[in-house]
């Protein structure tokens, strides 16, 4: 595979260092951003990448500009800075709605079209044009993370219901407005994912058991999963995949039906 430039924001710990991970060891030169110094510098030198330290939702367009520079070009971008303020929608506060706003869509859509500009610049970036084996290369991609929630409304987290389900929308409509300028836009959606975050929940061996015991593939995703689904999405394999939201929870969702009293089939 070619040697390609990636920005990955979100990506000092958790879902965000994962897809790092896996992009790194596939050859991609990866840029970390992370709010957190010392996360993004750590992840960065384990992987021979570059840090770009940075609040995404306050200079979206900035950190895009300083991983370009330090990478010397842009060919992806991989949106998946993402925070949630848990309350009640009848309660949520205004500064808890703009903070949600801020980071999980306003800043997606101020990234994508700051990184756009960039792929801009590519040599391969005309649409149409044959990369190796005849697969037609794009300009660039942009792979966003949304959430099941986005489809299965998590409750008392204010915005972020509402804000995964603006990203596949974004996703969507991206697709087509750039498509004809080369560059393809998706989206993954993860479903429970084990991270530091959630740790609280699957360090308990009652909560771990019981959330696993309800994905059809029997286990609790990880990073790397979603590393795995996002890299095939920025790859030449999926070069004719674009306005995808591609699903990545086990099997749960099309389990949720099955969850309804029904009555005995036996009886």
């Amino acid at each position: 595979m070619h040697s390609s430039r990636v920005l990955v924001t979100g990506a000092g710990s958790g879902i965000g260092e994962g897809i790092a991970t896996v992009l790194a060891e596939r050859g991609w030169q990866v840029a970390i951003n992370d709010i957190d110094t010392t996360a993004a510098n750590e992840v960065a030198r384990r992987l021979g990448g570059v840090a770009v330290v940075g609040d995404i939702a306050a200079d979206p367009a900035g950190v895009v500009d300083r991983a370009a520079t330090l990478l010397g070009g842009l060919d992806a971008l991989v949106n998946n800075a993402g925070i949630h303020r848990r309350a009640p929608l009848a309660t949520v506060r205004p500064d808890q709605l703009d903070d949600v706003y801020g980071v999980n869509l306003r800043a997606v859509v101020l990234a994508s079209q700051a990184a756009l500009a960039h792929f801009a610049r590519n040599p391969r970036g005309e649409a149409g044009v044959k990369g190796e084996g005849g697969v037609t290369r794009s300009a660039g991609s942009i792979v966003n993370l949304s959430s099941i929630a986005a489809v299965t409304p998590q409750m008392d987290v204010g915005l972020y219901t509402a804000t995964k389900a603006g990203v596949s929308a974004f996703t969507q409509q991206a697709s087509v407005e750039w498509g004809p300028l080369g560059v393809r836009v998706n989206a993954v959606a993860p479903g429970m994912t084990r991270t530091a975050m959630a740790e609280v929940v699957y360090a308990d061996p009652v909560l771990h058991e019981r959330r696993r015991s309800m994905v059809p593939v029997g286990r609790i995703g990880t990073p790397r999963d979603i590393g795995s689904v996002t890299a095939f999405l920025l790859s030449d394999d999926a070069s004719y995949v674009s306005g995808q939201t591609i699903v990545v929870d086990g099997g749960f969702t099309n389990t949720l039906i099955g969850l309804l009293p029904h009555p005995d089939p036996h009886s």
